[in-house]
């Protein structure tokens, strides 16, 4: 298997940050073959200490190599990380969104962030078409930050906390999908078989999940992709 870096790469500036993300189509040369790893007799499952709404299992560490090494220059020259010398793939799973709504708990129905680190990037991999949605990006409304830094961390993380309770967040459990009271939504991209998102771990997103479309955990029917974080240091 191989990555089509140099086929359908584009480049969008965000938000009022003007953050950029990349979106690559058809980003890897044998699709079958990750679906056919995704469908294994190796099984899934949840994490009580994760806070991702479905299932996941481990993708070979071969794919992990390969984003790191073929997609260093590319990270690196995007987000102007001039000094950096290696990639480093931290985590690369297969994942099905499984949970109901009505199961979600209040974090899972804010947008987040997974990293303070601005060398920490995610990768987004859909092995599923658009009627599951996509990854959608968000502004906190009032402290007007699109990313969360190790600076900005103390304060909005406060924040949050206070605004999600007074929310009662608990008594209309849903997926986020649009503008809310707290956020307001700055950008969207749709899920596309085999195609990529990258953008910055510190960058407020959720999964714009679409469980009217079914919470299957068949790998052939739901909402699968894979997800990956590449540190460049």
């Amino acid at each position: 298997m191989k990555i089509n870096i140099e086929n359908n790469i584009e480049v969008l500036f965000i938000g009022q940050e003007n953050t950029p993300i990349l979106i690559i189509d058809n980003f890897v040369t044998e699709p079958d073959a990750l679906m056919s790893l995704a469908g294994d007799d190796n099984p899934y499952y949840a994490q009580p200490s994760d806070y991702y709404p479905g299932i996941r299992k481990p993708v070979p560490a071969s794919y992990g190599e390969l984003i790191g090494r073929q997609l260093f220059d590319l990270l690196k020259n995007t987000y102007q990380l001039k000094d950096a010398v290696a990639a480093k793939t931290i985590l690369s799973a297969f994942s099905i969104s499984t949970t109901p709504p009505k199961q979600l708990r209040p974090i899972q129905m804010l947008p987040h962030f997974d990293s303070t680190a601005d060398n920490q990037f995610a990768l987004v991999h859909y092995l599923c078409d658009v009627k599951h949605g996509g990854t959608a990006f968000y502004r906190h409304k009032k402290t007007g930050h699109e990313r969360i830094t190790t600076t900005r961390f103390p304060q909005y993380a406060t924040l949050l906390k206070q605004q999600a309770k007074a929310a009662n967040l608990h008594q209309s459990p849903a997926y986020i999908a649009n503008d809310s009271s707290l956020f307001e939504r700055i950008h969207g991209i749709d899920a596309r078989n085999n195609r990529v998102v990258i953008y910055p771990s510190n960058l407020l997103h959720s999964g714009n999940i679409q469980p009217q479309h079914g919470l299957s955990s068949d790998p052939r029917k739901g909402r699968l992709t894979i997800s990956s974080f590449v540190c460049i240091s």
